[in-house]
């Protein structure tokens, strides 16, 4: 069974995610915004207020860049990178 196929309006809002991802690390100068740590082998984009919660996936204010330990210690998940 193929894929579907990602729609225009979804595709919109994934280039505009990445944009912001882009910005953060630049307003962050590629630090995590919990440790501190360099990003530089990977990040995830941490939204303060959920947007199951009215919060906006491209709000600048609302969003910050997280190594993957921290993103997961914000949502409870024990990620270990030996």
């Amino acid at each position: 069974m193929p894929l579907r196929s990602v729609s225009y309006k979804r595709r919109l809002q994934l280039e505009a995610e990445k944009q912001l991802t882009a910005k953060l690390f630049i307003k962050q100068n590629g630090d995590c915004a919990d440790c501190g740590c360099n990003l530089g082998w990977g990040s995830a984009k941490h939204e303060i207020t959920f947007r199951s919660k009215g919060g906006d996936p491209l709000d600048e204010n609302n969003c910050m860049l997280l190594c993957l330990p921290c993103h997961g210690k914000r949502h409870g998940i024990n990620l270990r990178m030996d």
